[in-house]
């Protein structure tokens, strides 16, 4: 009876901290609560949602005491979406709550140097990628931490030549009464855009007679099945617009693949491949986890040797696509896991310096061994995930001592990072 009361009733917490993942945090009865949307130095009511052994979560109620640091939220969603943690400050103030979380989970592998703080050019529409949830003719997100689906009219973190796709992307639903369907995935690149309609793997002689297409006029419609769209394993079918799609990025155009990963955020993943080939100059480097080859490609030009490591086999053709068509002769790429293909590499080649750019699971154990036991002098890290870079860190840290790290701010709005940690054998 006692839990009940204490999940059902509105309490009233000080904020004076922030979690890691962006929320405020507090003590209620003793315990720590993380109270999401809140700011230090707040007063707020809550609500307990959950208890979890030591602490508790809950979402605010009121702002009785707000901090002088504290917004109006530019998107509507703000409150009840989970995709952004700090719409409610503005971005200094935001890049200040950043640096504190990062150098608190450094450390954990005892860092406590400085950080370096590279800003986004825009806090506001630079996402070229976004995942949207399906429910019937609406489309949405969940809320946090939940599959509880709110229908959305806007993101405005997402680009701008998105989120013009998406009256479109209701009407044609309403249209065409789809089973199956489970997400619909938007990506810009450059001037266009393409809308995968992402269905279950079983779906796919389901999607006959479909009406009302050609509403997205300047839009490529791609029908995807499988359950993820980034996977060889999911199948893609171009029903609509143009089919090839090309990237600028500094002096490469090439063509890519628009299934396949890429930064999110252009003009930061500019700023940070040009940080991370300027340790490459005149050296012998692994690229591992090299995706389309274009971070590849850009070290080729600075360093003596370049073998990128890609495990998704369309990502890994469109990287001999990009050395081929640019006649770069000291880029190898190599398909295959990291953790398996590694040593190989390590074993016939003398690598002075390999760039890590894991996905957010971060490393496999095996490859952050090989590494370890290697003659490997320098290693630059790059990580979308700071939880998983500590942990990754703990292992290298035996063989390597961390010297200096800079953060890219790729996703602004939220709590998530892009960290470059560069490392030099001990």
């Amino acid at each position: 009876m006692k839990g009940e009361r204490l999940v059902k009733s509105v309490r009233e917490v000080e904020i004076f901290d922030v979690s890691y993942d962006g929320a405020g945090v507090g003590k209620l009865d003793g315990k720590v609560v993380f109270v999401p949307k809140t700011l230090p130095n707040e007063k707020v009511q809550v609500r307990v949602e959950n208890t979890k052994g030591k602490y508790l979560t809950a979402t605010c109620e009121k702002v009785p005491v707000a901090s002088e640091k504290r917004e109006a939220a530019k998107c509507p969603y703000f409150e009840i979406c989970g995709g952004c943690d700090f719409q409610h400050c503005g971005y200094d103030f935001e890049r200040q709550l950043k640096e504190k979380i990062l150098k608190s989970e450094l450390a954990k592998v005892g860092y406590l140097g400085e950080l370096e703080f590279v800003k986004s050019d825009k806090r506001f529409f630079y996402r070229n990628k976004i995942k949207l949830e399906v429910e019937g003719d609406k489309i949405g997100y969940f809320k946090p931490k939940s599959h509880n689906f709110f229908e959305v009219k806007t993101c405005p973190i997402a680009d701008e030549k998105i989120l013009k796709t998406l009256p479109l992307i209701e009407e044609f639903l309403r249209e065409n009464c789809f089973e199956n369907l489970k997400n619909v995935y938007i990506k810009s690149v450059d001037e266009k855009v393409a809308v995968f309609f992402l269905f279950s793997k079983n779906a796919k002689k389901m999607q006959k007679n479909v009406k009302k297409i050609d509403i997205f006029r300047n839009f490529s419609i791609i029908f995807a099945y499988g359950d993820i769209l980034e996977s060889d394993k999911t199948e893609v079918e171009f029903v609509f617009g143009q089919k090839k799609f090309f990237k600028k990025f500094r002096n490469f155009q090439f063509e890519i693949s628009p299934q396949g990963f890429l930064q999110v955020n252009d003009t930061v993943a500019a700023k940070l491949y040009d940080f991370v080939v300027e340790f490459c100059q005149s050296k012998n480097v692994v690229n591992a986890y090299s995706g389309q080859g274009l971070l590849t490609a850009m070290i080729a030009s600075k360093a003596k040797s370049v073998f990128g490591i890609e495990l998704q086999k369309s990502a890994h053709t469109c990287a001999e696509k990009l050395k081929n068509g640019l006649a770069i002769e000291n880029m190898h790429n190599v398909c295959g896991k990291v953790e398996e293909r590694l040593a190989g590499v390590l074993g016939k080649e003398k690598i002075d310096l390999i760039v890590l750019d894991p996905a957010r699971e971060g490393c496999k154990k095996a490859a952050l061994e090989e590494m370890v036991s290697s003659k490997v002098g320098e290693i630059v890290y790059v990580s979308c995930n700071f939880s998983t870079l500590v942990r990754d860190l703990k292992v290298l840290q035996s063989a390597y001592k961390l010297s200096s790290v800079r953060v890219f701010d790729m996703f602004p709005c939220t709590a998530n990072m892009e960290t470059v940690a560069i490392l030099k054998r001990i």
